[in-house]
């Protein structure tokens, strides 16, 4: 919780449980070293969109907020897309994160949030999940967002 308060964002203790939750393989309700590689390891590899994700964003942020301030900038994220993903996709991913905030500012660069961050990779997740075959007849089908007819709803 003290970590969201730096991070200027709300989230209540129940939150917090299911982020908790959605890692915790032996349901001890801690998270341990192998449940923690675990899920950053499924996250680095998921091409669905599907994989729960919301410990893996804050720890992603965290570790790209190289200055401690609460923020990540252009420049902090740079070196770490780099070597995740190459040159090639490098900029395409720091565009998704920053958007039109890709500017320079002072010493850091483009500025954002943790919860523009949020946004940011839920949009990215959420367009990964519609390219995949269930996305795409969830969207076909109407059932993504909505009910079906014939179904009873």
């Amino acid at each position: 919780m003290e970590m969201f308060k730096f991070l200027k964002e709300k989230i209540t203790r129940k939150e917090v449980e299911e982020m908790i939750w959605e890692v915790d393989e032996n349901l001890d309700e801690c998270i341990d070293w192998q449940e923690f590689r675990l899920m950053f390891n499924r996250n680095i590899m998921d091409r669905t969109g599907l994989e729960p994700s919301r410990m893996f964003n804050l720890t992603q942020f965290l570790i790209y907020d190289t200055n401690n301030n609460g923020l990540v900038s252009v420049d902090e994220t740079m070196n770490l897309l780099y070597a995740r993903y190459g040159r090639a996709k490098m900029e395409v991913k720091l565009k998704e994160l920053f958007g039109e905030d890709m500017h320079e500012t002072g010493r850091q660069g483009g500025e954002i949030t943790f919860s523009k961050f949020l946004k940011a990779v839920e949009k990215v997740q959420m367009n990964t999940f519609l390219s995949t075959t269930k996305g795409r007849i969830a969207t076909q089908n109407k059932a993504f967002g909505k009910t079906t007819k014939g179904a009873g709803h």
